[in-house]
């Protein structure tokens, strides 16, 4: 059975509690609060080439989703996407 993450906005804490009224008895869906704190790097560190690549697992259009629908689902059983 398929299982499914809902990350909703810092912003919207109204949605995560309509959520999880919603899937109560879904024991296959979770809902969190985003909690992503902003770039953790040190910005006054030199480390010379930029190693990183980006997250690996965030995309830029769960980012558009957070913003303007205030929520993003995830299916937690998918193929990760080399």
């Amino acid at each position: 059975m398929a299982r499914y993450l809902f990350i909703v906005s810092k912003k919207r804490p109204e949605l995560r509690e309509y959520l999880l009224a919603h899937f109560s008895g879904e024991a296959e869906v979770q809902v969190m609060i985003d909690r992503r704190r902003g770039e953790r790097r040190r910005e006054h560190v030199d480390s010379g080439v930029e190693r990183r690549q980006g997250h690996r697992r965030w995309r830029p259009e769960n980012d558009e989703a957070l913003e303007s629908i205030g929520a993003f689902m995830v299916p937690l059983d998918a193929q990760p996407v080399a």
